[in-house]
């Protein structure tokens, strides 16, 4: 249709064609449809006029002409012009009897079409009413946490999206969405923005600045959050008015780096302070180290108590004393400080050579650990499918072979930053079969994959969507996370619900986190038994996957 339009825009004076623009699409297919036929009707009386009486030596009048066009087109019959002597004027009116079809299964259809889909099709909304609510400007890429983590404090969010399907497909997860253009003033003014909480911009780095202008055209005063891939649109998005712009996928890449540089240097610490005295620590168990092979209740001291580790892929909380820690398990322990980090010290493999670190990818996240390790002064290796710099080993890092010809045999660390979840399993799976063991760690790309890809073989795990939400939950809500950029999440939650009841009596109990502290009568108390009753004043520090410490906070 736009075609038409250019084609005869230069002849058509313009409030013809504005009016033009203002019909429905099914109006429009149908002028040009009538107009089409019409045309085609002249053309094929000339032809047929010209051919009676140049062929079949016969003077019709054109009008006659005409008539038999039309019959043969509304298949009444022709009558008193059969049988036609000539081969040309019996293959010129065979031709006309196919052209029918071309009316009846082309044209028909062009001109239906828009009215069956506008008829069948589940309508969208396009507005959303609302108070102190979040609107996501775009269909989330890096914040599709944000909704559950809003909604785990019940706050309402609205994503805005300018493609019907993505709208559906939103509606149908229970997310609320209405369709529209992000970057337009009014299409904002729909979603109550001037009402709203924060602005939530994630729409990609290119139409990042177009939204948050008109999200200020809209409302000079409502919170504003860009998140962004590079950092250096970072000044632009301010300038456009930007209150924080946010790159989740750098701060993967730097908290990558930091937890190598913990297994691989004894005097670093990766504790998570609570209070003064009172600190958490998520451990990978060395093969070599004092912790393999023992008992959770011959770890815990006075000092330490193990509670939690990865089993089979999944978070358990207060494991049995009885249960035996494997070689690369992941401990959750809790204790002093300074306790926490001499075990810490004295699990870090001992290494006869420097140690050697392998990357698998080199997007935003592998050139930015790259970046991290370079600086750190530690011996880095990239693999990536396309050469530059910065890459030392082209190839598939999903495959056996490049892993090899990377140095995988010898690596200390191997860590996946692939953009791909599928991907990264196939890569993890490669390296799990290496006979030296190294520490497997990997960037995770959609939260939901995260036990395929630990029983994949990975001993650490960071989701990009995950940092994403609780970065947010931290400049919306001004809700100060707890261990933002770990594997774990940790909250504190008010026990007053829980009042009365023991530990092991709370829907706590049932969820894949575990009560780690409890602060009462500005007492901390670190040894939590599942008999230990809450009372209605305390403060309960709880650990666990975000979903499951979601649901209590």
């Amino acid at each position: 249709m736009r075609s038409i339009r250019t084609a005869v825009g230069q002849w058509v004076p313009d409030r013809w064609l504005s009016w033009w623009d203002g019909l429905d699409r099914w109006l429009q297919r149908a002028v040009t449809g009538i107009l089409g036929i019409v045309a085609l009707v002249v053309v094929l009386s000339v032809l047929y006029h010209t051919i009676m009486i140049r062929f079949e030596g016969r003077s019709p009048a054109f009008g006659h002409s005409v008539q038999v066009v039309v019959e043969t087109f509304t298949g009444t019959g022709y009558g008193s012009d059969s049988p036609w002597e000539t081969p040309v004027a019996n293959a010129f009116v065979t031709a006309m009897d196919l052209s029918t079809f071309l009316v009846l299964f082309i044209v028909f259809p062009y001109v239906f079409q828009p009215v069956l889909e506008s008829a069948l099709a589940p309508t969208v909304p396009t507005t959303y009413e609302a108070d102190g609510h979040v609107v996501v400007c775009g269909v989330p890429r890096l914040t599709d946490r944000l909704v559950t983590e809003f909604a785990d404090r019940e706050t309402d969010v609205v994503v805005v999206a300018a493609d019907r399907d993505d709208v559906l497909a939103l509606r149908d997860d229970g997310i609320a969405a209405i369709h529209g253009d992000p970057t337009s003033a009014g299409t904002l003014r729909q979603t109550s923005v001037d009402t709203a909480r924060a602005a939530v911009v994630d729409t990609g780095d290119e139409r990042a600045a177009s939204v948050v202008l008109a999200v200020r055209e809209t409302d000079s005063d409502v919170r504003t959050v860009a998140v962004v891939d590079h950092p250096d649109h970072e000044p632009q998005l301010r300038h456009a008015g930007a209150d924080s712009v946010i790159t989740p996928r750098q701060l993967v890449g730097r908290r990558l780096a930091e937890r190598v540089r913990r297994e691989l240097d004894p005097a670093r610490s990766d504790t998570i302070p609570l209070d003064d005295e009172f600190s958490l620590i998520e451990l990978t168990v060395a093969p070599d180290g004092p912790l393999a092979g023992e008992t959770v209740d011959a770890v815990s001291t006075e000092k330490i108590s193990v509670v939690g580790l990865w089993a089979d892929g999944r978070f358990v909380g207060t494991p049995a004393a009885d249960t035996v820690i494997e070689d690369h398990a992941i401990l959750l322990l809790s204790g002093s400080e300074d306790a926490l980090t001499d075990l810490e010290a004295d699990s870090c493999r001992l290494r006869d050579t420097d140690p050697t670190v392998l990357v698998a990818g080199h997007g935003i996240v592998g050139s930015t650990l790259r970046e991290a390790l370079d600086a750190a002064g530690l011996q880095c290796r990239v693999i990536d499918s396309v050469d530059g710099d910065g890459v030392d080993v082209v190839g598939d890092a999903t495959s056996a072979e490049t892993l090899d010809r990377a140095g995988i045999a010898e690596a200390d660390v191997f860590v996946v930053a692939l953009n791909d979840d599928d991907a990264t399993v196939l890569s993890l799976l490669a390296a799990d079969e290496v006979p030296a063991n190294p520490e497997l760690m990997a960037r995770m790309n959609d939260a939901d994959n995260e036990i395929k890809l630990r029983r994949a073989g990975a001993d650490y795990l960071l989701g990009v969507s995950t940092i994403t939400g609780r970065l947010l939950v931290e400049e919306i809500l001004n809700e100060a996370v707890i261990g933002l950029d770990r594997q774990l999440r940790t909250d504190r939650i008010d026990g007053s619900r829980f009042a009365g009841q023991p530990v092991d009596e709370t829907p706590i109990a049932g969820l894949d986190c575990v009560v780690v502290g409890i602060e009462r009568d500005g007492t901390f108390h670190r040894a939590v038994p599942n008999t230990f009753e809450i009372y209605h004043d305390d403060r309960l520090v709880v650990v666990g996957t975000d979903e499951a410490v979601g649901q209590l906070v």
